[in-house]
């Protein structure tokens, strides 16, 4: 949203669920300390509005699916920074059925990273693949073989798996671990740890233990940066013409070098 409103963008509406978490603020330079807890959808408007006063921000904290067709008709075209497969299905289903049911056609830029991965993309409806094309391209959810969590870990997740997956529900039955509890949390890694020391493994961390639990990938963000500049060049290239479109793929791999 800062580049956007930097490369002239003057009306900018932005959507955001979710509340600026301490953890947000090493990798999103719109939050400061004083900021967690409030809504990150607010919290970015205000910021962006006082360093481009000419640049006007509405936020809605709140979620994409809130929101009717004619609030997505109004705009000139949408980009995405979603954080699941669910809701990037939602906003291409709705720019399909904008234009099927409305004949408008709402360009869709979409981007998003996985730890030092990352890709854009952009989709008009009628004339370019849609994301359901590309569903199958998807890197699949790593699961860990029951067999090698309960005989043969080699991996500290292996370890944390069989502390929640396998020790947990022994101990306290039908309680659900909540990733946000930090009682939950220490026991996980507690156990984990025991686990891995039995077995000679390394690596069992409580960041780790928290993030196997959450499923969460970590955000890097330099990969951020560049693909958020990929998604910006692709939103002023729709608004002023001034060069085509990326018509395929913008991918960003990690160099690994030995």
């Amino acid at each position: 949203m800062q580049n956007l409103a930097l490369l002239g963008f003057g009306d900018i509406h932005v959507i955001d669920m979710d509340t600026i978490d301490v953890s947000n603020l090493n990798r999103q330079f719109l939050f400061r300390q004083k900021d967690v807890g409030r809504p990150k959808a607010e919290v970015a408007a205000e910021f962006v509005m006082k360093r481009v006063p000419s640049c006007k921000v509405t936020p809605y904290y709140g979620k994409i699916q809130d929101k009717d067709d004619d609030y997505y008709l109004s705009f000139a075209f949408i980009v995405c920074g979603l954080d699941s497969v669910p809701a990037r299905r939602w906003i291409n289903a709705t720019v399909i059925n904008l234009y099927n049911e409305y004949q408008e056609t709402k360009p869709l830029v979409d981007g998003g990273t996985e730890g030092f991965k990352g890709q854009s993309r952009v989709i008009i409806p009628s004339a370019t693949s849609c994301y359901e094309c590309s569903l199958d391209m998807l890197t699949p959810q790593t699961a860990f073989p029951i067999c090698t969590i309960a005989n043969t870990p080699r991996l500290p997740e292996h370890c944390i798996e069989w502390a929640s997956v396998l020790e947990w529900p022994k101990l306290f039955k039908d309680k659900k671990i909540d990733g946000d509890d930090l009682e939950h949390i220490q026991w996980l890694f507690d156990t984990a740890s025991a686990r891995a020391n039995q077995y000679k493994i390394t690596g069992v961390t409580w960041s780790l233990t928290q993030g196997v639990v959450k499923n969460i990938i970590p955000a890097i963000a330099s990969t951020n940066a560049i693909i958020a500049a990929s998604c910006c060049n692709e939103a002023f290239k729709l608004a002023t013409s001034c060069a085509p479109y990326l018509d395929n793929y913008m991918l960003v791999l990690p160099l690994i070098t030995v």
